[in-house]
């Protein structure tokens, strides 16, 4: 690391350092071995390690992420800490810390830091549970905003009825509902009306995910399944794959697909259980769902694979399952119709999701995440599917932003939308996060739009 006088005019603009003398800045700055250089992609910490040491960013950002899939949790800049839980309760480290660019920190184990004279270390110690409390403080203010959210919105909707009806709040029968966190508690808590994922999805997933899977060892999870073995017949049969009957054994069909094309055809079949059924509350006769997904999850994949992502097969997953939560919220939804329809008659430009949110104190993406994690799938895929209406939120966690923008080109061409009118807006920021050529974006929802219509008339007979 470099000399003194290099780092002590950046802690000297930092917040962070204020309360520190100018001989205490000095004095820290003496002994170089406090301070480290990381380059663009290094990992700073790694989730499940025990070491314990504290960070504080100089300079440049890093991101904060989760798992083999990269999620990002959150963005860090210079002034931020982390790190500072293990180095205060000898936990294990919960997440991973990359850096985004070139990053100047001060890096201070337990060593170094009973190195410090008495003084520093207390100011840090002072520092660290500032930043602490701030954190603290931040999350519940955001917690009582939305809260406040939910509740005038489902006031006014609440109002709005009474007035059409010709009656005040006070007097009106108008039922009132749980919404936000106390909704999500109560969904939670009754498992039993949480959908079990298909056995034949979750071992597809497993198996897909393990390097060297061949289309063989795929069609034997098929095989003993006479039912999801005439389906995946008729399709390989179809039109769409010029195939027609040609194709009369699975071990056949697994040759001419592939280990990724079978996959998903085994997914998008035994998916048809869950998603195909009718949703009254959302206005969803059956199939129309199950449509929709495939012909998401189909144009996922080629974006993902048109933009050199390395596992198209998690796009195709999160993209089938993006819409699953409306299975869940469906009866919470119909019981609150009257709310729902008051609040499109009013807002007729906003999307569905914001419907929900006003209504219900959320969307049906943070459900489908939830119900993901509790398949115990990648929490790559439940944390693109959570972000998919905003994947801006989400920063530049690339399967957000490729799910939102199938998503959003499936609708805009009419590709599997049957029977409701959906509404979704772009984000622009998924334009330069997803390069993809407008030429390849078309020839994908064209290529959606037959694979659809091959499933749907094997597999619904529609």
């Amino acid at each position: 690391m470099g000399r003194p006088l290099e780092i002590l005019p950046i802690i000297n603009r930092l917040g962070f350092f204020d309360p520190f003398t100018a001989q205490e800045k000095r004095r820290m700055v003496s002994d170089d071995t406090h301070f480290r250089v990381y380059n663009p992609g290094e990992m700073l910490i790694r989730q499940g390690h025990s070491d314990q040491s504290l960070f504080i960013i100089l300079t440049g950002t890093v991101n904060i992420t989760e798992g083999a899939g990269g999620t990002i949790l959150a963005v860090l800049k210079a002034g931020d800490i982390f790190g500072e839980m293990a180095f205060l309760t000898d936990t294990r480290r919960t997440a991973n810390v990359v850096a985004r660019e070139s990053v100047i920190a001060l890096k201070l184990d337990r060593v170094l830091f009973e190195q410090l004279s008495p003084e520093i270390r207390e100011k840090f110690k002072d520092r660290i549970i500032e930043k602490m409390v701030a954190r603290l403080d931040a999350a519940n203010k955001e917690l009582s905003r939305l809260n406040a959210a939910v509740n005038a919105a489902s006031s006014e909707s609440l109002q709005s009825m009474g007035t059409q009806a010709g009656l005040s709040i006070s007097d009106s029968p108008l039922p009132v509902f749980v919404s936000g966190r106390e909704l999500i508690r109560k969904i939670i808590s009754n498992t039993a009306s949480l959908p079990a994922m298909p056995e034949v999805m979750l071992k597809v997933q497993q198996m897909i995910n393990k390097p060297g899977t061949t289309p063989a060892q795929l069609a034997k999870i098929i095989e003993i399944d006479p039912a999801m073995v005439t389906g995946i017949l008729k399709v390989a049969n179809s039109a769409y794959y010029g195939f027609r009957g040609k194709v009369t054994t699975i071990q056949h069909a697994s040759a001419l697909f592939g280990t990724r094309r079978l996959a998903e055809l085994i997914s998008a079949v035994s998916a048809c259980g869950v998603l195909g059924r009718s949703l009254d509350g959302y206005g969803l006769k059956a199939g129309d769902m199950w449509r929709h997904s495939i012909a998401v999850a189909y144009t996922a994949g080629e974006i993902a694979a048109a933009v050199g992502s390395d596992a198209p097969d998690s796009a195709y997953m999160a993209g089938l399952l993006h819409d699953v939560g409306k299975i869940i919220l469906d009866p919470y939804v119909r019981d609150r119709k009257v709310l729902f329809d008051n609040y499109t008659a009013t807002y007729p430009e906003k999307p569905l999701q914001d419907a929900e949110r006003a209504i219900l104190g959320f969307d049906h993406a943070v459900i489908a995440a939830i119900l993901c994690d509790n398949w115990n799938l990648p929490r790559a895929i439940s944390f693109g599917i959570r972000h998919h209406h905003q994947p801006s939120s989400a920063g530049d966690h690339q399967l957000s932003h490729i799910v939102h923008l199938a998503d959003y080109i499936t609708i805009q061409a009419s590709v599997g939308v049957a029977g409701t009118a959906f509404c979704q807006a772009l984000d622009e920021s998924s334009r330069s996060l997803v390069p993809v050529d407008p030429n390849t974006l078309t020839a994908a929802t064209q290529a959606a739009r037959h694979y659809v219509k091959s499933l749907t008339g094997n597999m619904l007979n529609s």
